[in-house]
């Protein structure tokens, strides 16, 4: 392993645990907005969430260039399983005020598979830290070549 990727593991693991972190915190309370019957709140609380993966995945690209977006990658992959893992948890605290009521309304919750769980902040996350990346190596190149002068 290079300097520059052990020197971006410190980050990709922080990263990595404040995307899950945020995602927990997203589900839990998409759950308490979805019983409020606050609909909006849910798409709004769960784009924010995407918003948040594509930041931290930027962030890696920058700072660590092609690894950067293989950490992004990575970050993902573990943010979301997470995630994942945590969903009965996140939907458990989030009806600890009125659990009868959460059964009512939502009935057996079942956690979803992890394929459609994840592959929407798989693409996003791979793509934007890729373009960031890209961006980043073409803002160093002059499109009309050297000056004579």
């Amino acid at each position: 392993m290079s300097e520059a990727a052990r020197r971006l593991l410190p980050l990709a693991l922080a990263c990595t645990f404040a995307a899950a972190l945020f995602g927990f915190g997203a589900e839990m309370f998409s759950w308490r907005s979805a019983y409020a019957g606050e609909e909006g709140r849910v798409t709004l609380i769960q784009i924010s969430r995407l918003a948040v993966l594509v930041a931290l995945a930027v962030l890696l690209a920058l700072r660590g260039g092609w690894w950067g977006v293989a950490a992004a990658v990575g970050m993902v992959f573990a943010a979301t399983a997470a995630e994942w893992a945590l969903f009965p948890l996140a939907y458990r605290w989030a009806a600890l005020e009125d659990p009868a009521g959460y059964a009512r309304r939502f009935g057996e919750v079942h956690r979803p598979g992890y394929g459609e769980w994840s592959t929407y902040d798989v693409i996003a996350v791979g793509f934007s830290a890729a373009l960031a990346q890209g961006l980043r190596m073409m803002a160093g190149v002059n499109p009309t070549g050297p000056r004579d002068e």
